[in-house]
């Protein structure tokens, strides 16, 4: 069987898997100029009769390259009118877009680009949206996902199926589409983007995996993919859990909130706990961008606690229990202390939106003069005396910290009443703690087991700024 035959016949067989057209559905092909979007739409022309499909194609210049991303525009539009289809072209200037948005160059151009695929979806009335994700797709997404540290979604990497977006190759592998095009003599641009370790997901792809491949198991890129198909599995069953707990634990729902039985949530297992607390906020948010682990955690920490609480997510998600009430609402309740808590990029920048701060650090061995006048928002630590990781967070009733100079230990509560710092201004200072100790209550105290001495060998410096 020719290459041809196989790589169209494991697309049909994905394709009928996932049910992901049915006859008379107009599909938008998002095509690049890459391989593997010039490799989907040859291949699906090829069945559109046999599936009873029309097909539109779609083209975003992201405006990375310069004349090099107008030139792939250019050719996608040709290369639809030379097989007889419409094509939808649109450029969207993503760097400065990125700076706006404050997101990373990748993150940005995937926000830009599925929005665009839908809008352009509904102007051209198509019902299914096909990108060209691989199986080698699959394999860097789910690595991606766990070193970021995911949960078992993202181990399930890209779903086959996902709205109107479905990917009919990802089952496929890049070297069989890589046959595929050169048999067929496909002429497909280049984008040398993909071919510099600059991103993340291109080291993966350039270093990662051959090491993996080549030092530890020679079939990786199979393992993890046969771990994403599991994943998948169990994340499918898991939803449905979690979809019936969900809304057996609901109350009360208006349109702009959901009110949760706090104790039925309490009593459910923790997988489950967090996944019904993550539903909730989705219910509200439309979404869980900005809302990761650790805010997860904090708002179980203080559900466990049992007492009242209010609590801010990123977002502008409010979070109130009252009694038995858990209620998670985009509407701030009167007098709602600001909570917060993020990992520490040691050394880096981290910012904490909900004070609009922003958290630099830095790590050196060279002697630094920590006596210096630096700034009350300023300090140098020993590195050396930190346990485990950092995180910025915002003050909790009951914090304790052992004051540089003082000889015992203080309560922070009090620390600002001696400060004079009025009681609705005290979530708003951050405080660096490890997983032993407060390090330093930025601008008001520094701990003592954290002071520089004589021994000194590793410095800390930790600054905070207006974001």
């Amino acid at each position: 069987m020719r290459m041809s035959d196989v790589l169209i016949q494991s697309m049909l067989s994905t394709i009928r898997r996932y049910s992901m057209m049915e006859t008379g559905d107009r599909v938008l092909c998002a095509v690049s100029g890459g391989p593997d979007s010039v490799a989907l739409l040859h291949a699906l022309c090829s069945v559109r009769e046999e599936l009873g499909i029309s097909l539109h194609v779609a083209h975003l210049n992201h405006c990375f390259r310069g004349a090099e991303s107008d030139a792939d525009a250019e050719y996608v539009r040709e290369l639809a009118s030379n097989i007889g289809l419409d094509c939808s072209v649109e450029s969207i200037d993503v760097p400065e877009l990125q700076k706006v948005l404050r997101l990373s160059t990748e993150e940005a151009a995937r926000l830009v680009r599925y929005e665009f695929l839908e809008r352009v979806a509904s102007e051209v009335g198509a019902s299914r949206i096909a990108v060209g994700h691989t199986a080698d797709d699959q394999v860097e997404t789910v690595l991606l996902n766990l070193l970021r540290g995911t949960g078992i979604d993202g181990l399930s990497g890209m779903p086959p199926v996902r709205g109107k977006i479905i990917r009919p190759l990802i089952e496929i592998r890049r070297s069989e589409v890589e046959a595929y095009v050169e048999q067929h003599g496909l002429h497909t641009r280049t984008d040398a983007t993909n071919l510099v370790a600059e991103y993340t997901r291109n080291r993966i792809r350039l270093d990662l995996l051959p090491l993996l491949r080549r030092e530890y198991n020679p079939e990786t890129d199979a393992a993890i993919l046969r771990l994403a198909e599991l994943a998948r599995a169990d994340a499918a069953y898991m939803n449905v859990e979690v979809e019936e707990a969900f809304n057996g634990s609901i109350t009360q729902r208006g349109a702009d909130s959901v009110s949760l039985d706090a104790n039925a949530v309490q009593s459910c297992p923790l997988a489950l706990r967090r996944r019904i607390v993550r539903e909730a906020v989705r219910s509200v948010k439309g979404e869980l961008a900005d809302v990761g682990f650790i805010h997860i955690e904090e708002l179980l920490r203080l559900l466990d606690a049992g007492a009242d609480f209010k609590y801010e997510l990123p977002g502008g998600v409010f979070v109130q229990r009252t009694r038995a009430a858990l209620v998670l609402s985009s509407s701030r309740p009167s007098e709602l202390p600001i909570i917060y808590c993020y990992d520490l990029a040691v050394p880096g920048e981290t910012v904490v939106p909900e004070i609009d701060v922003r958290i630099q650090t830095e790590v050196t061995s060279q002697a630094v003069d920590h006596a210096r006048p630096r700034g009350s928002m300023e300090v140098v630590l020993d590195y050396e005396a930190i346990s485990g990781k950092l995180v910025v967070r915002s003050w909790r009733p009951g914090d304790r910290i052992r004051p540089l100079g003082l000889g015992g230990s203080k309560k922070v509560q009090d620390l600002f009443v001696d400060c004079k710092i009025p009681r609705e201004a005290r979530h708003r200072i951050p405080l660096i703690v490890d997983e032993e100790k407060i390090i330093w209550v930025a601008g008001l105290a520094l701990s003592e087991q954290a002071k520089v001495t004589d021994r000194t060998r590793k410095y800390l410096i930790i600054g905070s700024a207006p974001a």
